[in-house]
């Protein structure tokens, strides 16, 4: 009876700690560039490329599927849906890039672009 029951207290606590069922979270969402000065870019594009880091394996994915992308303010450069944010012609300052990922919210801040 002794030998039952060492084998059924690690089964029972090798069984509670799988399948937990917990499902993968995002926890953070980076870009590269983080920052970026539009005049050091060929013809002042610059490409952003997002990575995610989550609590599970694979723990980091590049590039991070964005369902939106965005640059605050928006009067004074602009992003296509491929991450490649261009300076609006006369405009100055820096401004924000923005994404969204699917499921996880509003948009996040990610890198800075400097525009001439």
């Amino acid at each position: 009876m002794l030998r039952i029951r060492f084998l059924v207290l690690p089964l029972a606590f090798w069984t509670s700690s799988c399948g937990t069922n917990v499902p993968r979270m995002l926890e953070s969402v980076a870009a590269s560039p983080s920052t970026a000065d539009a005049k050091n870019f060929p013809n002042g594009r610059v490409h952003f490329i997002p990575t995610g880091i989550y609590n599970e394996p694979p723990t980091t994915v590049t590039p991070l599927p964005v369902t939106a992308w965005s640059t605050y303010p928006n009067n004074i450069a602009s992003i296509d849906q491929n991450g490649i944010a261009t300076c609006l012609p006369g405009r100055v300052g820096i401004v924000k890039i923005e994404i969204a990922v699917a499921g996880d919210g509003p948009l996040m801040d990610v890198a800075d672009l400097t525009c001439p």
